[in-house]
């Protein structure tokens, strides 16, 4: 009987050096793609997968990189990159309709005939792939040999719509240089720049700098190798807009969903990023302007303390603290002062500063607003007019607050206030607005948010006049302030919309009311003729003459009366506010609906 060898065994015979076992891998198409998903940072959906090849064979088994290492070695790089692509393109039929695929390739083969045949439209088409989510992910493994050559190739594929990223930024080759000259659509952070960047400032700062710059450049920033959570909320911080890490999904055959809790994670550190982004926007509180400052125990010796004071200028005043709680304060010029003179040191050296500390001096609560703070500042007495605020969170010391700071920011903010409010209705724009929504829709109190839109209001502006068409914005937000009866936000979101907010459930009668004066003194803006009519005649926004009837009011709004949980995103609420203002809209006369 004729004996059968079994391919394990084949291999282990005749497959024993590295070089081997890559022509067995390449012979017997030993190599299954495995996909790793790419996550948007700033929703928690799947933006693409990298495909990454393994070897399928036991026997073969060695070191993925030591696998590609080899082909270069040995000059058969492009028949194992053609195996690992054909693998990728392949299986990725299943990928879900939009997503991207990203292809890891060999620089130094990018501009090969044979890559070029590789990836026509043809085979596209062969496995159902738009080649608008195909991105050659660039892989430097070795330096480029001949960079001329090879940014040709890469303009060559950029003209038929491939993406085009690189890969380890902040590694390896993959550095400014490469940049400039390939001119990527996305860049992938290296591993080693994520790792703990949570507790590394430069790593951190290293990431800002890379924000900034793909925002200016219009370059898309992928963040490799997160694997905690502090290093995601940390680049969620830093906005950068995707990731791919162990945390947020492993490489594995089929193309896998990002697990909900991880989504719901990614959506709740954006919701703090904005509120932080907004709150410190314009009128923060006064904790967000508070710096840790120097602070001294009062069982310190005041020489001591007085000769570290002396021996550095940046120490311009302290706070004296004891078990986090602010005893007392001073400034340098005051400490300089007893310690100075005739008999300054000899009366002073052997005391604490306990003893000799400021008592009297102006603490406030972190989360006092900021103009509040500079009133209370600006009342003390003239000898202590400019000495910093001390601020507290929870009766423990959170840090200071200088005068400059202070009144730099009032300043700012009177500035904002100013260029954010509309010119024609004196009410706040959109930041303003912003900053009241997202403080109602993440927050768990009552609100009742209401969006107001003047119906046929180009028209009437056409036919009467931008004069007149600013009379009737005029008119409607007077009519909104008298209404306003709780305390209730009133925004002028630009042109003929507007937003009222409510801290409470039930805001109906408020928009019934507003209605009612609306048509009462709207007549008032129309000519004797058209009144009678009920309508006028305009031009619709294709130019079309046709008659319009006499302005009315549309009125969308969202409250959280019966819902349970708060909104997640700005986008879902948004999503919520466009769809009901579509209905209303659609709706004869004066409406309103409130969900």
């Amino acid at each position: 009987m004729q004996n059968t060898v079994r391919i394990e065994d084949y291999f282990s015979l005749f497959a024993k050096t590295d070089e081997e076992k890559l022509k067995m891998i390449i012979k017997f198409e030993a190599i299954k793609p495995v996909y790793q998903p790419i996550v948007s940072l700033k929703d928690g959906q799947i933006y693409g997968y990298e495909a990454l090849s393994r070897i399928s064979d036991e026997a073969l088994k060695m070191n993925i990189e030591q696998l590609f290492k080899t082909a270069d070695k040995i000059n058969r790089a492009w028949e194992l990159e053609s195996l690992c692509r054909d693998k990728a393109m392949k299986h990725s039929t299943l990928m879900c309709s939009g997503k991207k695929l990203f292809l890891n390739v060999n620089p130094n083969i990018i501009h090969d005939e044979k890559f070029k045949e590789g990836f026509t439209k043809d085979r596209l088409t062969k496995y159902q792939l738009d080649i608008n989510n195909i991105i050659f992910e660039i892989t430097e493994r070795t330096a480029i040999m001949d960079s001329k050559v090879f940014l040709e190739a890469i303009e060559h594929y950029r003209e038929q719509n491939y993406g085009i990223a690189i890969d380890d930024v902040g590694a390896g080759y993959s550095g400014l240089n490469a940049i400039a000259n390939v001119r990527p659509h996305l860049l992938k952070l290296d591993i080693h720049l994520i790792r703990d960047i949570d507790k590394d400032e430069t790593k951190r700062l290293l990431c800002k700098a890379m924000v900034d710059f793909c925002q200016s450049a219009d370059i898309l920033l992928v963040a490799e190798g997160v694997e905690t959570e502090d290093e995601l909320e940390t680049l969620i911080k830093l906005n950068i807009d995707f990731a791919q890490g162990y945390f947020l999904g492993i490489p594995c055959s089929s193309f896998s969903e990002i697990a909900p809790e991880k989504v719901e994670l990614i959506q709740k550190y954006n919701t703090k990023r904005y509120q932080e982004k907004i709150k410190s926007s314009i009128y923060p509180i006064i904790g967000h302007l508070s710096k840790p400052g120097y602070i001294f125990s009062p069982d310190e010796k005041a020489e001591a303390v007085y000769d570290k004071v002396r021996l550095n200028p940046t120490i311009t005043e302290f706070t004296v603290i004891e078990n986090e709680i602010a005893l007392g304060f001073m400034t340098r010029a005051t400490l300089l002062e007893i310690f100075g003179g005739r008999y300054g040191h000899s009366l002073n050296y052997k005391k604490v500063m306990r003893e000799i500390m400021m008592k009297d001096f102006l603490r406030v609560n972190y989360q006092i607003p900021i103009d509040q703070v500079s009133k209370l500042a600006m009342q003390r007495p003239y000898a202590y007019l400019y000495s910093p605020i001390v601020v507290e969170q929870d009766g423990k010391y959170a840090g200071i607050v200088t005068i400059k700071d202070l009144l730099t920011t009032c300043t700012e903010i009177e500035v904002d206030t100013a260029m954010h409010s509309n010119p024609l209705t004196g009410l706040p724009g959109n930041l303003q607005i912003e900053k009241e929504i997202v403080s109602r829709i993440f927050g768990d109190t009552p609100y009742c948010i209401t969006y107001y839109d003047i119906d046929n209001f180009k028209a009437y502006n056409d036919a009467y006049g931008f004069q007149n068409g600013d009379l009737m914005l005029a008119m409607t937000a007077d009519i909104m302030k008298a209404c306003a009866k709780r305390g209730e936000f009133i925004g002028h979101i630009g042109g003929d919309d507007f937003i009222v907010i409510g801290d409470y459930h039930d805001g109906e009668e408020y928009c019934q009311t507003v209605i009612d004066e609306f048509e009462a003194n709207v007549i008032s803006l129309y000519r004797e003729d058209d009144v009678k009519n009920g309508y006028i005649i305009s031009k619709n926004r294709s130019g079309i003459t046709e008659n319009f009837p006499i302005a009315t009011v549309s009125i969308a709004g969202v409250s959280n009366k019966y819902s349970k949980e708060a909104y997640q995103t700005i986008d879902r609420f948004s999503h919520d506010v466009a769809q009901l203002k579509k209905k209303c809209k659609k709706q004869e006369g004066n409406y309103f609906e409130i969900i």
